[in-house]
């Protein structure tokens, strides 16, 4: 029931980038699995950031799956006046908390709103979701030295490790790098329901800050995407959709 629901997903998602030909398909459906967890179960209690804000096409379609954003507003991504963009804008959208685009700039972000709720003694958590690729940028290095300084302990970091470094500078032993920051470090499968679920729910209930390496693939649910660079930015044509669809077995 959950995997049909995921590919109906995928294929609105694959239909929305045909009709304006343009979209980041393969880092959206490398986290459609953590977001529907996310969205499903705990977004109303916590708070949410997308670092990796190219995959905004991801949360929108995930959005409009629970009903948390209209049909007709889903269908006017990337047109004119539409809330959509290709990048999420929390002046439209504050279920996003920040405005992302640039790597490294949702994690600092969700760190200090993580913090100031701390201050106010707002008992919530951030939950923050990165792409590999930010770990990259020195911001987010900088950001694990302010929560550990800072103790900040209401936020879970979840890093979608669908080894987009790999096609640049690979990023070697990382949980051995983040356990010099962090010691609730969690390693999963990122496309597993129940893993997702277990993880997300232990880091939430516990009082310490978390980090989920979640291990997925690019452009996962589709063979011809999966760990295909062709699609980190590419719109389907008609033929591919058509194609699409009978794989996704819609």
């Amino acid at each position: 029931m959950i995997k049909k629901e995921i590919n109906l997903i995928r294929y609105n998602i694959l239909k929305s980038c045909f009709n304006i030909k343009e979209g980041h398909i393969g880092s959206a459906f490398s986290i459609l699995e953590i977001l529907y967890i996310i969205f499903k179960k705990y977004i109303n209690k916590n708070y949410f950031v997308l670092s990796k804000g190219h995959a905004a096409i991801g949360v929108y379609a995930i959005m409009q799956h629970f009903k948390l954003l209209s049909k007709k507003d889903y269908n006017s991504f990337g047109k004119f006046n539409s809330k959509l963009g290709g990048h999420p804008d929390s002046s439209k959208l504050p279920i996003f908390n920040f405005s992302t685009g640039s790597l490294g700039h949702g994690f600092p972000n969700s760190a200090g709103f993580a913090y100031g709720l701390k201050q106010k003694k707002i008992n919530k958590k951030v939950i923050c979701l990165i792409g590999d690729q930010e770990l990259m940028e020195g911001t987010t290095w900088e950001t694990l030295h302010i929560i550990e300084n800072f103790k900040i302990k209401n936020l879970l970091l979840i890093i979608d490790r669908n080894k987009s470094d790999f096609r640049s500078i690979k990023f070697i032993k990382l949980k051995k790098k983040l356990s010099v920051y962090c010691d609730k470090i969690h390693e999963i499968n990122g496309h597993n329901f129940s893993k997702i679920d277990s993880v997300i729910h232990k880091c939430l209930k516990n009082k310490s800050f978390n980090i989920v390496i979640a291990n997925t693939i690019k452009g996962y649910g589709i063979k011809s995407m999966k760990n295909n660079p062709a699609w980190h930015h590419k719109a389907p044509t008609l033929e591919e959709l058509k194609k699409f669809k009978l794989e996704l077995k819609l």
